[in-house]
């Protein structure tokens, strides 16, 4: 069998394509025997666990995949790794040792589910992105994403999909996609789709989610009390189609779709965003200008600032004389930004490179040393000296 996924893989790369995304790959060895995983409730369902992942012996069919296939290829390979963490990482994706070069890790996606019922834990945000940041410094190169498949929309899990829709989505934006690593956009994400809100369970395909509804209502829960927790969590939250213009369907079909398309795809679709100067869509344009524009965007070391801090997402990106400051505010309100001690060198130059606000101009460091931030405000300054 595995012979033949080898020659399978080998067709395709020797058609010319770019490389593979490699699904569940960290589910792929099996312990023997196939036992059954803990059950202690006696649940018709038992969710994924740990046990069923990363098993040992893995390393030795990914070796033998990658000997076989990908390292004869120039070609760009991710993993869906999920149960890999920081400190695994260099056998997946280490410069000598790796079998990929970057996967998909999951464990700042894991903080959703937590967020939904206490609000976004920041603090446990900056440790995991760091851990992976600082882990693969020098090593190995990592994936950069907030929205997938699997996943409800980032807007209305970690921002705010009402009032502040487009602010938490640019300030979000800001925070992911100026660390080391690729960045990744899925679907819609450009454009700042939400979660849907259908009234029935009948007009979902999430299987987990309708599983767990029934299970639910089985137990007596009602239809009122169990929906909201579909509308939080569902897989479907990403899986809408994708909402191109106000037309019928949001323009995805001329047909009927898998899904019905979110009731707000009239105001929130491509044909509106680009036109709009100042949209999600375009602020996704900019950062992608300035990392192409600025070496030490995509070369420079990652370090934490204000790790304490339970609003303010900061950090910088350092290669030689210049340094990336990037600032995301990721709650309402204001807050206060105070730069460490550390880079208050008055013989920094300093310049503003993007901000999805009117911020004032910049003529050194003293402009940016104290800096009080709008509700889901973000800024990049690039520091030079």
């Amino acid at each position: 069998m595995r012979r033949d996924i080898y020659a399978m893989i080998r067709w395709w790369l020797d058609k010319g394509i770019d490389g593979f995304r490699v699904d569940a790959i960290s589910h792929i060895k099996k312990t023997a025997g196939f036992q059954d995983m803990p059950n202690p409730d006696g649940l018709r369902y038992v969710p994924s666990q740990a046990g069923h992942m990363n098993r040992e012996g893995i390393h030795d069919l990914l070796s033998e995949l990658k000997r076989e296939t990908f390292e004869r290829y120039d070609i760009v390979t991710v993993g869906e790794a999920s149960g890999v963490s920081a400190r695994e990482a260099d056998l997946w994706v280490g410069e000598e040792n790796g079998k990929f070069d970057m996967v998909f890790q999951f464990e700042h996606m894991g903080l959703w589910q937590k967020s939904l019922d206490h609000g976004l834990d920041l603090l446990q945000l900056k440790k995991v992105m760091t851990d992976w940041q600082k882990g693969l410094e020098g090593r190995g190169w990592n994936a950069l994403f907030l929205e997938n498949h699997d996943q409800p929309r980032s807007v209305s899990t970690w921002g705010d999909d009402g009032k502040y829709r487009e602010l938490s989505a640019k300030a979000l934006a800001t925070l992911y996609f100026l660390m080391q690593g690729t960045p990744f956009i899925y679907q819609g994400q450009e454009i700042g789709m939400t979660n849907v809100r259908f009234s029935s369970i009948e007009e979902y395909n999430d299987i987990s989610m309708i599983n767990w509804y029934n299970q639910e209502r089985a137990k007596g829960r009602s239809h009122e009390e169990v929906m909201p927790v579909v509308w939080r969590n569902g897989r479907d939250n990403s899986r809408t189609p994708m909402q191109w213009d106000g037309s019928q369907h949001g323009g995805f079909t001329t047909g009927t779709p898998w899904l019905q398309v979110n009731p707000n795809y009239r105001s929130i679709n491509v044909e509106a965003a680009v036109r709009n100067p100042d949209s999600i869509y375009h602020y996704y344009r900019r950062l992608i200008a300035l990392r192409k524009s600025y070496s030490v965007a995509v070369y420079g070391s990652y370090d934490l600032i204000m790790p304490e801090h339970p609003r303010i997402y900061a950090y910088t990106r350092t290669l030689e004389e210049e340094r990336l400051l990037v600032i995301a505010h990721l709650f309402g309100g204001e807050s206060r930004f105070e730069l460490p001690d550390y880079l208050r060198n008055k013989e920094f130059s300093v310049d503003l490179l993007l901000a999805d606000e009117e911020a004032p101009p910049v003529k050194g460091v003293e402009d940016i040393t104290d800096i009080l931030l709008q509700p889901y405000e973000s800024r990049v300054y690039l520091m030079r000296g």
